[in-house]
């Protein structure tokens, strides 16, 4: 008897983790496919085009929201050291993305929509970061090692896009796809970078609120940004990128498998959310209403 109830409750487990994958490939599936009334809205969710126009007012725009709730993020943190370093070294870091590079980018899209959900969720997160600061992580060398991680996130995203931006401007390489130096190793270096910047930037918040940001992130990436970006690659670079992308692994180093990378997003998504759960205390409010704010920010 206990083991044919044993058998039950594993086919039920197998099955209810088979329901949970189709319904997650359903989700992405229609993600890539926003079609309503008649219309086609999926390139209100593409920021990654070829197209250059306005691209002084799309900056402009982005430097303007940034510049002013970093400015209240910094006010708000000027009595830690750490916090406030983080905080100018982010604004530095966005500021030559936003400038350095004349197509559009997640920071400075070109569209309203992706314009006001990008800076909506940076404010969002800056908030995380510096007025919700009841701290509930209790860690051993805790600044060190957020210091820790914050630097080597920033350095290699920074130190990526820094090479590319210099190598795209070389005449030799006008028209060709980016593979050198640390894209040898994933496609998107900068985004692997960032997780272990935002993870530093929770931890060293002090919350366990402040660190599901990271982890929430991964679904963000592997989900939403990673296959934008590679539509945009592979059309603006139809030749090069197949193969490129045939043997690179996508975000991850030494990770190339599809289906392990889409398990790694949803990990992220559950862990984020259980961070999530800590908010209340963290910010000062209820954990149900922190916790339906957070929904609202996602969008669920």
């Amino acid at each position: 008897a206990r083991r044919e109830c044993r058998s039950t409750r594993t086919a039920r487990m197998i099955s209810n983790i088979a329901s949970l994958q189709a319904c997650c490939h359903d989700w992405t599936s229609k993600l890539g496919s926003l079609h309503s009334c008649g219309h086609d809205w999926t390139s209100l969710t593409h920021w990654r085009t070829t197209s250059l126009d306005n691209r002084i007012m799309w900056k402009v725009l982005s430097t303007l929201l940034l510049m002013t709730y970093c400015t209240w993020y910094l006010h708000s943190v000027m009595g830690s050291p750490v916090l406030t370093f983080m905080g100018v070294v982010f604004l530095l870091k966005l500021l030559i993305e936003i400038w350095c590079q004349h197509t559009p980018t997640w920071m400075a899209p070109s569209t309203w929509p992706l314009l006001i959900f990008a800076h909506v969720l940076l404010m969002w997160e800056t908030r995380m970061f510096s007025t919700c600061r009841v701290v509930d992580v209790a860690l051993p060398y805790r600044e060190i090692i957020s210091l820790a991680l914050y630097c080597f996130g920033s350095s290699y995203s920074l130190s990526y896009e820094l090479h590319r931006f210099w190598w795209k401007a070389q005449p030799e390489n006008k028209g060709r796809l980016h593979t050198t130096g640390l894209a040898r190793y994933c496609v998107h270096p900068n985004y692997f970078g960032d997780f272990f910047t935002f993870l530093g930037w929770g931890m060293a918040s002090g919350t366990l609120c402040a660190m599901s940001f990271a982890p929430m992130s991964l679904h963000w990436v592997i989900f939403m940004v990673v296959p934008n970006s590679d539509a945009f690659l592979a059309q603006k670079y139809p030749d090069e990128f197949s193969f490129y992308l045939a043997r690179t692994a996508p975000l991850i180093p030494g990770i190339r498998s599809a289906s392990a990378m889409k398990a790694i997003g949803l990990v992220g998504t559950v862990v984020g959310m259980a961070g999530m759960l800590f908010c209340g205390e963290a910010c000062g409010m209820s954990s149900g209403a922190s916790m339906a704010s957070h929904m609202l920010m996602m969008g669920r």
